[in-house]
């Protein structure tokens, strides 16, 4: 069937249609041509018009041409880019990009057909956003850029995938400045965890479990005690996430998680189990759940009472990965435990483990008969024949 109606429900279960045309053809010479695009107008009567307006092209030979004029500008891609990719994001990537198209992109590139945008106006609005002063007065940083970048790459690859162009323009990101973070060291942490329990203890649990595991803020808000604590075994499983505009939802890579506890974090959370009543782990009285603001809201409270800097909620999480890494902990492990997608985002903790590797170094050589710090029983080891060190010449005779 050329035309039809494609329905498909996102991923918070919401119903989209679009009346779509689809042609398969075959030129004389036997290359193979498809055709699938969005009516203009949806309704079946409109797409059943476009499909014969396509063949026509197809069947005078003015295919080639009207290809060219079937290419749309970034304005008239937007829609549809828009509504393939909530089949696949979860609604905070999607209004993030629809800012980003609205804002920025659309206005550079909007008029411009896919197929003319090149590696020179690409260029182009990098030197001019790098120029541009942010509606705060403050310059965008290349960080910022490449995250408008990555959106513009992402519709080209879809156009490509949709045989919408025939070259994707190579997008290069600008390099960045690693971005620095805050976290507690060791005696900060008990510090933070003993006022806790003195000064607000309903929240010790929580700060106890935030700091021991590294969960994200709506992950730790949707821990249930059935599905995602076993006590028994000593394990948590962090199967979702819970944030005020989506509510409770997957978690950030859509990916399920498990972590073991530390012996702290098993007794805290077996004395919060005899504590609190319901499903939630950490239930909100007189709402359904807690939220990034309750949750900071706490953390100021405790902060201000022993008089420590001001800490942001992620902190907690950033000072487990920390501690994760100084402790000797391999980054492939710690990834793991976070939910990291990459290892790249991990390897920011990388810098906290230098010297973990020279206790390593020492297992791929027989064990040293000089002894630890390499000197021969009896006295300074013998100076190596072909050694750097430099030695004092006898001076020649006057």
């Amino acid at each position: 069937m050329s035309v039809r109606k494609r329905k498909w429900r996102d991923k918070q279960g919401r119903q989209h249609e679009r009346w779509m045309v689809h042609i398969e053809h075959t030129w004389p010479d036997g290359r193979k041509l498809t055709i699938r695009k969005v009516s203009p107008v949806q309704t079946k009567r409109g797409a059943e018009r476009y499909e014969r307006e396509l063949r026509k092209q197809l069947f005078t030979g003015q295919w080639e041409e009207g290809d060219k004029q079937q290419t749309p500008t970034l304005q008239g891609f937007v829609e549809e880019f828009l509504a393939y990719q909530r089949t696949i994001n979860k609604p905070a990537v999607i209004r993030r990009k629809e800012g980003i198209l609205r804002l920025h992109l659309l206005p550079a590139f909007g008029r411009h057909r896919l197929d003319k945008i090149d590696e020179r106006m690409i260029d182009q609005y990098k030197v001019d956003r790098l120029a541009t002063l942010t509606r705060t007065g403050s310059p965008f940083q290349p960080q910022t850029v490449n995250q408008h970048l990555k959106v513009l790459g992402r519709i080209f690859t879809v156009a490509k995938k949709w045989k919408l162009v025939r070259e994707v323009p190579e997008i290069v990101l600008l390099k960045q400045r690693k971005s620095d973070f805050d976290f507690l060291d060791f005696d900060e942490t008990e510090a933070f965890l003993t006022g806790t329990a003195e000064h607000l203890p309903d929240w010790h649990t929580y700060m106890v479990v935030a700091v021991r595991t590294g969960l994200r803020v709506g992950e730790m808000i949707a821990l249930r005690w059935r599905e995602d604590i076993d006590l028994q075994r000593g394990r948590i499983s962090v199967n979702q996430s819970w944030s005020v505009e989506n509510g409770f939802t997957s978690t950030k890579s859509d990916k399920r998680r498990e972590l073991p506890l530390t012996w702290d974090a098993r007794d805290a959370l077996e004395a919060q189990r005899v504590r609190v009543q319901g499903k939630l782990v950490f239930p909100r009285e007189g709402a359904p759940t807690h939220s990034a603001g309750t949750v900071q809201y706490a953390i100021d409270k405790i902060t201000e009472a022993l008089e420590m800097r001001h800490l942001h909620n992620h902190v907690l999480r950033h000072t487990f990965a920390s501690h994760a890494v100084m402790r000797g902990v391999p980054m492939r492990q710690v990834q793991e435990w976070l939910g990291h997608q990459s290892i790249t985002t991990t390897m920011r903790y990388a810098h906290l483990s230098r010297g973990y590797g020279d206790e390593l170094i020492k297992r791929l050589a027989p064990e040293n008969p000089h002894g630890e710090d390499g000197a021969p029983a009896g006295g300074a080891r013998k100076q190596h024949k072909h050694s750097t060190r430099k030695t004092k010449r006898p001076k020649a005779p006057v």
